[in-house]
């Protein structure tokens, strides 16, 4: 790793800037889903182009974190990282004057590629200003921002959307961009890596291209029913692209020699990896499912305004915080197994509470089965990850 260590307090203040960066990238996760009803309205966006709103930038910011980073590592960090948010930036203001469902989806993704970038370079950068018993308090404060991006976000969307037009959800993140790209050219040293890392350009096509596809069939299958033979098919296509993806990380190293497979997927032998992988998607996914329908009830059956649906998801986000503090004395007195299978079954409760909400149910009733999935987010998934 090269680059010029930097010392004093201006190393705390970049990394202030860089955690002001990730708190943007984190709003934007959760406070999309609020405008969703308004944009069914003002965008004339049927459900599957909801979910594509949702889902391309999440997808394009998966595909590309790992390739992110490798680029930061090869060409500098600190370039790539100003790259990022100017384009984070461009692509927010795109976003908030959208004219149709499909461009949003395309400024989307490139907001979503803007993320990608930011993420694993602001994290690359801490080892080049922090000496390794200061680094876990760097990337502490870097991560809390990101946590802390869940509870704002339903208040500040909620907020926006009260008072203004949709855009203002993604206009907000200008500014923030703008003071986060001046304090990094300023506070923050240029680095890399001291060899430089080979991008797996075709493995980051092919699993792009997989989980594109795997993507669309579960929206197909949302619109039109499992049944569905557009959906089987694109769901069968996105797993066999996957499985073309597998054989291509096992076989790039001999193809080229150098070669750096994109995943390794020796790191699959581990049960604790393997387990630990599939359980966290398994709690996103109930996560963000959570966040896509919920808000729409609020606002479209319960006929409330879009602050009062951001305060109600709040059961959900400090249930999370409760359960993740809980879950570390659980881990250390019964161990991860335990822990995980307690969340699961809090959120399986939960869920299956939830299935008996209608349009007259009560406040505390929802309140009370969001919560409860919240508890069991928090046990689950930090336990999940860490493991």
């Amino acid at each position: 790793m090269t680059g010029m260590e930097v010392v004093g307090p201006r190393r705390w203040w970049a990394v202030a800037a860089l955690a002001v960066a990730l708190l943007v990238g984190g709003l934007d996760l959760t406070v999309l889903n609020l405008a969703l009803p308004t944009l069914a309205v003002s965008l004339h966006a049927s459900t599957a182009g909801l979910q594509w709103i949702v889902d391309s930038y999440s997808l394009v910011m998966a595909a590309m974190l790992l390739p992110g980073g490798l680029l930061g590592d090869r060409f500098g960090r600190k370039r790539f990282l100003l790259l990022a948010l100017l384009l984070f930036g461009a692509a927010s203001l795109w976003c908030a004057y959208c004219t149709s469902s499909g461009e949003l989806i395309a400024a989307r993704a490139v907001l979503g590629l803007g993320a990608a970038l930011v993420f694993p370079l602001a994290l690359g950068v801490v080892p080049v200003m922090f000496s390794e018993a200061e680094r876990p308090r760097a990337v502490t404060v870097l991560m809390g921002s990101t946590i802390i991006a869940y509870p704002i976000g339903p208040l500040l969307g909620g907020w926006l959307l009260t008072h203004y037009w949709w855009g203002s959800v993604f206009l907000i993140n200008v500014p923030l961009t703008l003071v986060a790209v001046i304090a990094v050219a300023f506070l923050v040293p240029e680095s890399r890596s001291s060899q430089r890392p080979w991008l797996d350009v075709g493995g980051v096509a092919i699993s792009s291209l997989g989980l594109a596809g795997m993507t669309f069939g579960v929206i197909e299958a949302g619109e039109h029913g499992w049944g569905s033979a557009s959906a089987l098919a694109t769901l069968c296509a996105g797993v066999l692209i996957l499985a073309v993806f597998a054989f291509w990380e096992l076989r790039v190293e001999r193809w080229w020699p150098g070669a750096q497979p994109l995943v390794d997927l020796g790191l699959f032998r581990s049960a604790g990896f393997s387990w630990g992988t599939g359980l966290s998607t398994l709690v996103s996914f109930a996560m963000f499912g959570l966040l896509f329908t919920v808000p729409q009830f609020f606002q479209d059956v319960r006929g409330t305004d879009a602050m009062s649906a951001g305060v109600q998801l709040l059961p959900m986000i400090f249930g999370l915080v409760l359960g993740a503090a809980a879950a570390d004395r659980l881990v250390a007195a019964a161990g991860p197994a335990v822990t995980v299978a307690v969340g699961f079954a809090l959120m399986a409760a939960g869920l299956g509470v939830g299935t008996a909400t209608h349009a007259d149910s009560g406040a505390w009733f929802t309140a009370t089965w969001i919560g409860l999935i919240g508890i069991g987010l928090g046990f689950a998934l930090p336990t999940s990850v860490d493991t």
